[in-house]
C-alpha cells in the first residue's frame, strides 16, 4: 500500500464514518436514546475500517501481515479523528509527523 492510496482510503473512510455517525445520531435522537457521540464514532470507525480492509484484502489478494494489521489500526484511529475533529487537521498532523 502506498501513501497516496492510504490518504485516499482515509478520506473515504472518514467521510463514511461522519455520515454514518450523523445518521445514527439522528435515529437515536428520534428514539430518545442516550449515547456518547465519541463512542458511537469509535464503533462506526472500527466497523467501517475493518469492513473496507477485509474487502481490500479479498479483492486484491493481499497477504495479511503485521504491516497490514498496523495500517488497519492506524486507519481506524485516523478515521475516528477525521470524523470528529476534521479531515484537514488529521492531514496536517500526518504531514507534521513526516517532517520530524
Amino acid at each position: 500500500m502506498n501513501g497516496q492510496f492510504l490518504i485516499t482510503a482515509l478520506a473515504v473512510i472518514s467521510v463514511l464514518t461522519s455520515l454514518t455517525v450523523q445518521a445514527l445520531k439522528k435515529l437515536l435522537d428520534e428514539k430518545g436514546a442516550k449515547y456518547s457521540s465519541n463512542v458511537l464514532a469509535v464503533i462506526v470507525a472500527i466497523v467501517l475500517t475493518v469492513a473496507c480492509a477485509i474487502g481490500y484484502i479479498i479483492y486484491f489478494g493481499v497477504a495479511v501481515n503485521a504491516q497490514v494489521i498496523i495500517t488497519i489500526i492506524a486507519l481506524t484511529f485516523f478515521s475516528f479523528l477525521g470524523s470528529t475533529v476534521g479531515y484537514d487537521k488529521v492531514i496536517q498532523l500526518i504531514k507534521q509527523l513526516g517532517e520530524v
